[in-house]
């Protein structure tokens, strides 16, 4: 057994080797859970962070998570704001003044059209631009209608264009307030 003294001859050394050994694998697999811990948490915590802050906006925005609707409140038209979130309005369709609307690849369609006072068929003051995917007849230039949706800003959903075509058509006045209506379809 070469220098070893005698009781590492023994089996004391070894025994000792082998704690050593162990000690320095328990070692080793901390040295590399640690890291591999700092970077999930690293990758993750942004992930899931930017995750619960987009759910939270929409959230905010609609009114309700994702995927969901908001139970909607009935509000009178002269009442409609952008504090409300779903809504339940009764008001007359003009569509004599509806446009329609594309994405540049073709996939969607939505019409625009303006609503006033339920039985108001002369109004020219728009409040209100209902924002939908379901078709308004032909055969209509005025229709009584209950419309549930979200109330948004206009914004880029009513752009410029479709107001200055709005007003030729007909004559509209739109107010400065005047909100977006994007109706439910079922």
């Amino acid at each position: 057994m070469g220098g070893l003294p005698h009781h590492a001859a023994q089996g004391g050394a070894r025994l000792r080797h082998v704690s050593v050994t162990t000690k320095t694998k328990k070692v080793a697999r901390t040295r590399i859970k640690a890291p591999m811990k700092k970077l999930a948490l690293v990758i993750l915590a942004p992930f899931l962070l930017v995750l619960t802050a987009t759910i939270g906006v929409i959230w905010w925005e609609r009114g309700a998570p994702p995927g969901f609707r908001p139970t909607p409140v009935d509000v009178e038209l002269t009442d409609l704001s952008l504090e409300h979130r779903g809504v339940r309005v009764k008001a007359t369709a003009h569509y004599e003044a509806r446009l329609k609307q594309t994405t540049e690849d073709n996939d969607e369609v939505w019409w625009l059209f303006p609503i006033f006072a339920p039985g108001d068929t002369i109004g020219r003051h728009i409040t209100a631009v209902v924002r939908s995917t379901r078709e308004p007849g032909d055969l209509y230039s005025f229709e009584d209608l209950t419309i549930e949706g979200f109330v948004r800003p206009p914004g880029r959903l009513v752009p410029r264009e479709a107001r200055e075509q709005m007003r030729r058509s007909g004559g509209y006045i739109f107010e400065e307030d005047y909100v977006l209506i994007e109706a439910w379809e079922d």
